[in-house]
């Protein structure tokens, strides 16, 4: 939103209610995350893309961070490729027949947070969580976490997704209002395998309290829909958030009583919503654990992770002690 009230309201501009909803619709990039577009008229179709690098990508989003100005060729690339929106600087770009999301880090950046998601992911995948693709390189000197889409399958089709706020009914400043349990009783009543689902769905939450993930809100969930059936697309977001000591919380609420202390104490004590026993959601924990704690090092390593950010991450964010007090 920002990319686009600056390049039509002015350089200074920071209230995003300057500009109707629909123009930030019709401005941003045609291909935006799950299947819709939208346009000025149904008789005619014209995509709106970009033709941007990586590079000049990059540059682009550290200069609007800054308040900079660019180039006009570069303020279309990054307006085209911005249809994803979220808090930080991102693009879509194509890859031969792979569609991805790219993240930048700018020079601000006080935290390493592309570092961060590298080694949030990898570990989600490698403690069995579906999650999709990443991979962490660099760009015009800045760290870039590129993200394979997961709703472009090829071909030039398109799958509907559906985010987690907009099963839950909920309105965009709500994201945080939503719950895990929430989201459980409607994978039961309406997703297809749902008890695989809500496996996966509480091996997520697991995941997301061991590596610092607090950030786990309900835009950062969400199902595929083809008009009859719902599926839980591959995780993505899982990225540990900026922590020294103590206790944190997840954001949604993942136990009957809103329980969201992040502890497997909890998780595990919430078995039952998961259609899981108390035995079957403690393996669980203690397999994810383990893998945590002893893979960390080899995910750090095999990323490229900098020593700084390996050190600042473990526990603090990852495997901080606090996620093993046992309950009250």
């Amino acid at each position: 939103m920002q990319v686009i009230l600056r390049r039509r309201v002015g350089l200074d501009t920071q209230d995003t209610d300057a500009l109707p909803l629909l123009t930030y619709l019709l401005e941003s990039g045609s291909n935006r995350v799950g299947a819709l577009d939208f346009q000025t008229t149904s008789g005619h179709y014209e995509a709106r893309t970009s033709d941007g690098t990586l590079t000049e990508l990059v540059e682009a989003g550290d200069r609007l961070a800054r308040g900079l100005p660019f180039s006009p060729e570069l303020d279309e690339a990054l307006t085209y490729s911005t249809a994803i929106g979220g808090a930080r600087p991102k693009a879509l770009l194509v890859d031969g027949d792979r569609q991805l999301i790219a993240k930048f880090s700018v020079s601000s950046d006080s935290f390493p947070w592309m570092q961060a998601e590298a080694v949030g992911m990898e570990l989600a995948r490698r403690c069995g969580v579906n999650a999709a693709p990443t991979r962490l390189t660099k760009a015009a000197g800045r760290d870039v976490l590129l993200v394979e889409r997961f709703d472009r399958p090829g071909g030039g089709s398109r799958r509907h997704v559906l985010s987690a706020l907009t099963l839950l009914g909920l309105n965009e400043l709500a994201a945080r209002h939503g719950t895990y349990v929430e989201l459980a009783e409607l994978v039961r009543l309406h997703f297809d395998a749902s008890d695989p689902t809500l496996t996966e769905l509480f091996r997520r939450i697991v995941v997301n309290v061991l590596v610092g993930n607090t950030d786990d809100h309900a835009r950062n969930h969400a199902a595929f829909w083809d008009g009859t059936h719902l599926g839980l697309t591959p995780a993505f977001d899982v990225c540990p958030q900026p922590r020294a000591t103590g206790e944190a919380a997840q954001a949604m609420a993942f136990g009957n009583k809103g329980e969201r202390r992040a502890r497997l104490a909890a998780c595990i004590s919430a078995a039952q919503i998961y259609e899981l026993s108390e035995r079957d959601a403690s393996s669980i924990a203690d397999e994810c654990t383990v893998v945590v704690c002893d893979e960390y090092e080899d995910v750090c390593d095999s990323l490229g992770v900098s020593e700084n950010t390996k050190a600042l991450l473990w526990r603090r964010a990852v495997a901080n002690d606090s996620v093993f007090y046992p309950l009250d």
